[in-house]
């Protein structure tokens, strides 16, 4: 009967934890939206987006504090582009981290179309 109780109040937890989670993600995809970025992609913890003038991360966390969370590279700062492993790496020091290789690439293709206009 404990372990059941024990169960119990853990399932209760992981279901409003991932709720909370869940409120957070439309609350950072609000910000992107509004903000009319395009090329929108979640991978490894946060959100990367090619807006008009610069690519916006948006880190995930417990609780969502975009200034704080977020940073803003103006395409004019950036000097170059690398690609290593599932990373683009933007002049030799930021690293902007991807899951899967379909997405890294179509990224990159994009940041490359926004850069060289």
């Amino acid at each position: 009967m404990i372990f059941i109780a024990f169960f119990m109040f853990i399932a209760l937890n992981v279901i409003a934890l991932n709720m909370y989670n869940s409120s957070n993600l439309e609350e950072i995809e609000d910000y992107i939206k509004n903000e009319n970025c395009k090329q929108i992609i979640y991978a490894k913890g946060s959100y990367k987006a090619l807006c008009e003038n610069s690519i916006l991360e948006i880190s995930n966390s417990f609780t969502v504090d975009i200034e704080k969370n977020s940073k803003e590279y103006k395409y004019s700062d950036i000097k170059n582009v690398d690609v290593h492993n599932l990373d683009i790496v933007l002049n030799d020091t930021y690293k902007l981290g991807f899951a899967q290789e379909e997405e890294l690439y179509k990224f990159y293709k994009s940041l490359n179309t926004k850069i060289n206009k």
